[in-house]
């Protein structure tokens, strides 16, 4: 999903493409661009962008038909990809690293 620093991940990828389709729509079109990043394991969801961990139970609550959200999920608003790389780093200094018996050889990526 993030990818190495010569071979940028999806993730970072699409918020760049995000960004140089909305700087050509940017005389006709407004755009406010917004992310959270949660992470979900053992179905506990943490908010990796919070300043302060909570022990306060974050849900994923359903809006309306096929929409789903979680409250209180911090916000980062992003004005260029210089902010994206900046979200990123919080992200991974927040979230845990490591691996057990059970995952250290499953098909699933581990950072």
């Amino acid at each position: 999903m993030k990818g190495k620093k010569l071979n940028k991940g999806v993730n970072y990828r699409t918020l760049e493409k995000l960004f140089k389709i909305t700087n050509k729509g940017s005389e006709t079109f407004t755009y406010d661009i917004s992310v959270s990043v949660v992470e979900v394991y053992n179905e506990q969801i943490r908010d990796l962008l919070a300043l302060v961990t909570t022990s306060k139970r974050l849900e994923i609550k359903q809006a309306q038909e096929g929409l789903h959200h979680v409250p209180e999920l911090v916000e980062a608003k992003l004005e260029n990809i210089k902010e994206v790389l900046d979200v990123i780093k919080i992200e991974n200094s927040a979230r845990p690293v490591g691996s057990n018996n059970m995952n250290k050889h499953s098909s699933h990526s581990h950072l």
